[in-house]
């Protein structure tokens, strides 16, 4: 799995504006649900069950988009991410 916009440059899987675009959208995206997420937390509502049904949403389009495996290998790669990046808060 490609860990970069400048690896699917590279591959010739996006040019430099496809990627340009991705990247600004997937920030966004980001942002919009930092900013829902502590919106709730604000409310005091719990914010984790906000997580969850965000989760659902994302995992059902990850299978229309990728079927299950494919969804199955995103989800695999965000957790080894995420691992990851606990680990480097943790060290």
């Amino acid at each position: 799995m490609a860990r970069s916009y400048s690896d699917y440059i590279k591959t010739g899987q996006m040019t430099d504006l496809e990627a340009i675009k991705h990247n600004t959208v997937r920030t966004q995206g980001r942002k919009a649900i930092a900013g829902v997420l502590a919106s709730h937390a604000r409310d005091g509502l719990p914010a984790d069950a906000a997580a969850f049904g965000i989760l659902d949403t994302i995992a059902v389009k990850l299978v229309e988009w990728y079927g299950p495996e494919g969804a199955g290998e995103v989800l695999r790669h965000y957790a080894e991410v995420c691992g990851r990046q606990v680990a480097k808060v943790d060290a």
